[in-house]
């Protein structure tokens, strides 16, 4: 339980008629613990380090993908930030593949299907993480080359 001084600031209870922030009435506080532990071990040196290449890795990728899929929102440079969008509407008018079909081919390879029409209808989001290694995102690449290929032969 909360102080007193701090009730009105807890998330709504959709049982007593008032809005909720969460399925569950308090929400999920242990998800914080998670996300401070991560940032106190890993200090400023080694958030700064995670990010360069996390966007160093997204940026490798969106570069050998960009002859085989189209890229969306590149900056200057075609660079891209921590993620990256790739176009796959045209896979539906071309050959009946939707963007659904090519998610479940990457969970056929042991890739975790990514998001898919957020924030466009018909993408598909990449989101390599610092953690992901070089024989992965070469795994990945390769996958999502050799869909692309088969598609459109089809």
């Amino acid at each position: 339980t909360a102080r007193e001084h701090l009730r009105p600031f807890l998330p709504g209870n959709p049982v007593d008629g008032e809005g909720a922030v969460a399925a569950a009435p308090y929400g999920s506080p242990s998800i914080l613990p998670i996300s401070w532990v991560y940032i106190a071990l890993m200090g400023a040196g080694g958030l700064k380090t995670a990010t360069q290449v996390a966007i160093l890795n997204a940026n490798y990728m969106a570069r050998r993908l960009a002859d085989h899929y189209e890229v969306l929102f590149t900056g200057p440079g075609g660079l891209v930030a921590h993620e990256f969008i790739i176009e796959c509407r045209n896979f539906e008018s071309s050959s009946g593949v939707l963007v659904e079909d090519i998610a479940k081919r990457l969970m056929d390879y042991g890739f975790h299907a990514p998001t898919m029409s957020f924030p466009v209808a018909g993408t598909l989001v990449s989101e390599p993480t610092e953690s992901g290694s070089r024989h992965e995102l070469h795994r990945l690449c390769d996958t999502l080359i050799s869909v692309r290929d088969r598609t459109c032969r089809t």
